[in-house]
């Protein structure tokens, strides 16, 4: 008998079931008479079932795929903490909870629940102790320096070349520990030099990781601290190659890394060079990792259409190399008859898949997302090799774990999330399926009938994982990105088959051309598919009202939905469907995001008010277009930060901006916000303005009654989101504003305390600092 279904049959069948129902009709006998007496009994009956239902989940093997969930909800738990924990309390609480576990094996209930606690305080656990290893040094405020570092990693991009730089020598004038080990710079312009292992002087203006551009949005100073960045920016010009005395980078790992750096810039020029414009971009994106140079029209086309998915290499682009690969050398030695009967060739074609896996996450950039991708598809590999079901959730599992050993820090990201949600609802709809092939049987027929169901089959089975992965995607995707894609279904059934069947494996085709010179003659057939795949995305992108744009959505939401899907695809008894409420409760709350009436940036340059219709008006300063267009999303606003419809009502002169903010249920009365360019405008706007931006330290007293945000302050704060308090009948004086901040109050290893202010004239920051409260 098939294990799946021997382990449904075990789940569904309930044997006494007669002497529960005799029990239960013995017990209904001495209830106290009445209603409550009878919603006792039912209440009891229904914990029972709960019970029971539980008990032959955990029986049947299901109970240890909540195993790392409750390591994620761990790891969750510990950067939501106010402050940073001890590690051996933690390592001591995990052992506490695993002897009380070990003690609770006769209760299954109270062992499940121990098991799920050890195992939550182990992601708490592995958290910090990952924090502990990647801790380095961080900027302690924005400066002008001249540096020297080793060229790490070198991109593209439309703009110009980001590189990744591991530190030499910086200025003096920077605190010796707060001198970073690695720095992130974008360059204006190209030059023959700036390729990885090559030393580079330049003159560059840094800043700390920015955290948040708006509070309860994706802290990009968290992601930075994790990959070792202490500090961003630009340089002035282009960099001039150095010598240093001691170079740091002389190890063979140093070198190693500057070696596939180099082939992998190499590769992607080779790439552009005979697949020019787009379709090269894109081909460098799927092969080497470097997305970069993509244009943008492309990258939003593909994002409105729901195949933003295919620009990372993640779990699909992986399949599908190690799955050609496997096939190939399958079918290969299958056509010597000597191997094929007495040599294990499916364990041998595992071998080669899995070789090739690793060679594609070395070549590709080792990203994140494609760390998780091949140990995913390793564990499934490594299944095939000890003869063990190679897709079941029990391997997912796994690699969840064993991502989550690695790099914790993902389990936030979106594309930890997004992966596996989209793995674990598929596979739940596979063990679905599994029991009902009969119903998908080949008619008989000859050849034609044969052809036409097993291309029906392949339509439906994409149709099938396309419907189920963006479903189960979508709530993510509008949480994190404020987009959803409404037709993402048609547009992937349109794409996919021309990427698993024509860029994938010409891709891998022209990497073993390459070494011969023959790369050119199959790279044209992955261009013509790239081009088709981008013609769809165009396509499918102009009939997506909005571009996909739903706003923001509470955080309560997410957590309802991605329990939801858990709870709906890792139980197999009837105790899934209790899912389907969560589910519903997480729809009910999509809708309920706070909507701030004023936003500011970080670093005071782009300021949003609320105008009287409910839309935003924006005044991007430079740099400021991801931040306007973030915050636009947000608000479930499709209009491009370019738009001259967002700057309307906004007056600016050469000393700064006024953006008026009208008070709802008052549209006579309007409140100003001012930013302050320059010192001479801030005296007149602390006069005139509720709120006061200014993108420096403030110059001079303020008003206590005005909202006074400055550089020192933001500092502390981060991102602001100021709503309007409604005032009381009478109420005269400038409007009383709840602030919510980017930054927490209590600092974290990614979040240092910043430094105090170079001048602290008498008042003058004191009296800016009082005026906003602590953050949040």
């Amino acid at each position: 008998m098939d294990p799946a279904q021997k382990e449904t049959d075990h789940l569904d069948v309930g044997s006494d079931s007669g002497s529960r129902d005799a029990i239960a009709g013995a017990r209904r006998q001495f209830l106290p008479p009445g209603p409550f007496g009878t919603l006792r009994f039912h209440l009891e009956r229904i914990a029972e079932a709960l019970v029971d239902a539980l008990q032959r989940e955990w029986n049947a093997g299901r109970g240890f795929l909540w195993v790392p969930v409750a390591v994620a909800v761990g790891i969750a738990l510990y950067f939501a903490l106010p402050r940073e924990p001890m590690l051996l309390a933690l390592f001591a609480g995990f052992v506490l909870l695993t002897l009380a576990a070990r003690r609770a094996r006769s209760r299954p209930i109270l062992y499940a629940a121990l098991v799920c606690a050890a195992a939550a305080m182990a992601g708490v656990s592995l958290a910090k102790l990952r924090t502990d290893v990647v801790v380095a040094p961080i900027l302690d405020r924005e400066r002008t320096v001249t540096m020297t570092g080793a060229i790490e990693t070198v991109e593209q991009r439309s703009r110009g070349v980001r590189l990744v730089l591991r530190t030499e020598e910086m200025d003096k004038k920077v605190p010796q520990d707060r001198v970073p080990d690695r720095v992130r710079v974008t360059v204006a312009r190209d030059a023959p030099h700036l390729v990885a292992g090559s030393r580079v002087t330049f003159l560059a203006r840094l800043r700390p990781p920015q955290g948040p551009v708006m509070p309860g949005g994706y802290d990009f100073g968290r992601a930075l601290f994790f990959e070792g960045i202490g500090a961003t920016g630009f340089a002035y010009g282009t960099p001039k190659p150095a010598e240093v005395a001691n170079p740091t980078v002389t190890r063979w790992a140093g070198r190693a890394r500057n070696v596939i750096e180099t082939f992998r810039a190499a590769l992607g020029d080779r790439l552009r060079e005979t697949l020019p414009g787009a379709s090269g971009e894109v081909a460098a994106a799927l092969v080497v990792g470097d997305r970069g140079g993509i244009p943008q029209d492309t990258v939003d086309a593909l994002r409105q259409a729901g195949l933003a998915h295919i620009l990372a290499i993640s779990g699909m682009h992986m399949a599908l190399v190690t799955g050609a690969v496997f096939w190939v050398v399958r079918a290969l030695l299958a056509l010597i008859p000597g191997l094929a009967l007495r040599q294990p060739i499916r364990k041998w074609a595992a071998v080669a898949a899995l070789a090739t896996g690793a060679v594609y996450l070395i070549i590709s950039g080792a990203g994140v997302a494609t760390q998780r991708a091949f140990v995913m598809v390793a564990v499934v590999l490594l299944a095939v090799l000890v003869d063990r079901p190679a897709v079941t959730m029990r391997s997912v599992a796994l690699a969840a774990l064993a991502v989550m050993v690695l790099a914790p820090e993902m389990v936030t990201g979106p594309s930890f999330q997004m992966s596996f949600a989209a793995v674990v609802a598929l596979i739940a709809t596979y063990e679905w399926v599994t029991g009902r092939e009969k119903k998908f049987a080949a008619p008989a027929g000859g050849l034609p009938s044969l052809i036409a169901s097993r291309a029906g089959r392949y339509i439906l089975g994409l149709a099938l994982t396309s419907l189920v992965a963006g479903l189960a995607t979508a709530p993510l995707a509008a949480f994190h990105f404020h987009r959803v894609a409404p037709f993402g279904l048609l547009a992937n059934l349109l794409a996919m088959p021309v990427v698993a069947l024509v860029i994938m494996p010409a891709a891998v085709a022209s990497m073993l051309a390459a070494p011969f010179g023959l790369d050119p003659l199959i790279l044209p057939a992955m261009g013509w598919g790239i081009d088709t795949v981008i013609a769809v995305a165009g396509t499918i992108a102009d009939l997506t009202p909005k571009g996909g744009v739903v706003g923001a959505m509470p955080q309560s939401a997410a957590l309802a939905f991605a329990a939801g899907l858990l709870w709906l695809c890792l139980w197999r008894t009837r105790l899934r469907w209790g899912g389907v409420g969560l589910l519903a409760l997480g729809a009910l709350l999509a809708p309920m995001a706070d909507c701030a009436d004023v936003l500011i940036s970080e670093d005071g340059k782009t300021v949003a008010v609320r105008r009287a219709d409910s839309t935003l008006a924006v005044h991007t300063g430079r740099g400021g277009d991801f931040v306007a267009e973030t915050w636009l999303r947000a608000d479930g606003d499709s209009r491009s930060p370019d738009d001259p419809s967002v700057i309307a009502g906004i007056q600016c002169d050469p000393l700064g901006c006024i953006l008026p903010l009208p008070e709802p249920g008052a549209p006579d009365s309007l409140a100003l916000v001012a930013l302050s360019q320059k010192p001479l405008a801030f005296l007149e706007d602390c006069t005139r303005a509720a709120i006061v931006v200014a993108e420096r330290s403030a110059s001079a007293h303020c008003s206590e009654a005005a909202i006074v945000s400055d550089r020192a302050t933001r500092a502390r704060t981060g991102a602001l989101a100021l709503t309007l308090k409604p005032r009381r009948p009478g109420e005269a004086g400038k409007p009383a504003f709840e602030i919510r901040t980017a930054r927490p109050r209590y600092r974290r290893p990614w979040n240092p305390e910043p430094p105090e202010p170079r001048s602290r004239k008498a008042g003058v920051t004191g009296a800016a600092t009082r005026s906003l409260p602590q953050p949040q």
